[in-house]
């Protein structure tokens, strides 16, 4: 063999060894491909913002490593984020919805989110019945459940065991409740009227004692950040709250406690949609049974940040009790009818705003 044919064998062979990572390296990234089929799309989710943090960690950043796509949020209560949906309907941006039961009602209404296919939602075998389809027509999917109670600092206030003590003298100046347009407004006025006249469905005496509360509130909070910043700030010492605001209540750092009003709580799912129109309807029902999951649900739950539809998660009783969660807790909620609701919603935002703007 002359030099030059052996030098040109080495020139190749080289050539060869150098290749084969590149080799390895595109069969690395086929086989990914594969694996990740949905890897550098972005999908794009409407939701509320308290508990970001958590949400992240929990939520979001292990759909996202785990698909390798990349999460985009919109964050908002259901009001704002209700009318970017309905602004883009022709063209959306939004894949997946978050929203209260009425304005999950409302979008269903409105053509602005979809009917889900079960069989791309597995984990809905996984879930309570009630949360599998509380809209009719699989329009939406519970993937929490929560409540409205009732709490108070026990430094400052003689311990709360109606809704009708929100009208004591003691707490004048130092009361918030939810304002109307917000995910549990419209049941202060069904409280109030089961409180006060004997029936949910007697909302006039619960409008009435609106109009009577309206002086003594510090404000009507529009979301639980505002509430938690009043506590810490001691302006408010009782208010109703929401159950997924409970942690951060408590981490205020004051004596509270919450009670369950003899008239009961108001009981209610946090529901996700896919939106109508969406590009990545396959991506948008992988996320809403990555919400059921298992490791999603336990994650949250132990974070005191929702509580838990899958009939899996079993809690430690210093956890359970501060969720939407046993049975004893459980037998007390009392469930609104959604598109009832969401029928009187424009009438009762009429009335609420003249009863505040006076």
């Amino acid at each position: 063999m002359g030099k030059r044919t052996v030098m040109g064998f080495v020139v190749v062979l080289v050539a060869m060894l150098c290749m084969q990572p590149v080799f390895a390296q595109g069969g690395k990234e086929a086989a990914t491909t594969a694996d990740m089929p949905y890897k550098g799309q972005t999908l794009t989710i409407s939701m509320w913002g308290y508990n970001m943090d958590l949400l992240v960690k929990n939520v979001l950043k292990p759909f996202e490593d785990t698909y390798g796509v990349k999460i985009v949020t919109e964050t908002g209560n259901n009001s704002d984020r209700f009318t970017k949906l309905a602004a883009r309907k022709g063209n959306p941006i939004v894949d997946v919805a978050y929203f209260a039961g009425t304005w999950a009602y409302e979008a269903m209404k409105q053509g602005l989110v979809q009917p889900y296919d079960p069989a791309k939602i597995p984990n809905l075998a996984n879930i309570i019945e009630p949360a599998k389809d509380p809209l009719g027509g699989r329009y939406a999917v519970g993937y929490t459940i929560q409540h409205l109670g009732l709490f108070y600092r026990t430094d400052k206030v003689a311990p709360l065991t109606s809704w009708k003590d929100l009208s004591r003298a003691e707490l004048k100046g130092f009361l918030s409740i939810p304002g109307i347009t917000t995910t549990y407004g419209p049941a202060i006025v069904y409280m109030l009227s089961k409180a006060w006249g004997g029936d949910f469905s007697n909302t006039e005496v619960g409008w009435q004692k609106i109009a009577e509360l309206a002086p003594s509130l510090v404000t009507a909070y529009n979301n639980s950040s505002e509430l938690n910043a009043l506590i810490i700030q001691e302006e408010v010492y009782a208010a109703p709250y929401t159950s997924f605001s409970w942690g951060n209540i408590k981490a205020s750092g004051f004596p509270v406690a919450s009670v369950i009003p003899e008239e009961g709580l108001v009981g209610s799912f946090s529901v996700a949609s896919v939106v109508k129109g969406t590009k990545n309807e396959d991506l948008a029902h992988l996320f809403i049974d990555h919400l059921l999951s298992y490791e999603v649900q336990m994650a949250e739950a132990m974070d005191l940040v929702d509580s838990p539809v899958h009939t899996g998660v079993k809690l430690p009783a210093e956890i359970g009790e501060n969720l939407t969660y046993g049975d004893e807790l459980i037998g007390k909620l009392h469930f609104f009818d959604e598109g009832e609701t969401a029928a009187l919603q424009a009438d009762w935002i009429a009335r609420w705003n003249k009863i505040f703007s006076k």
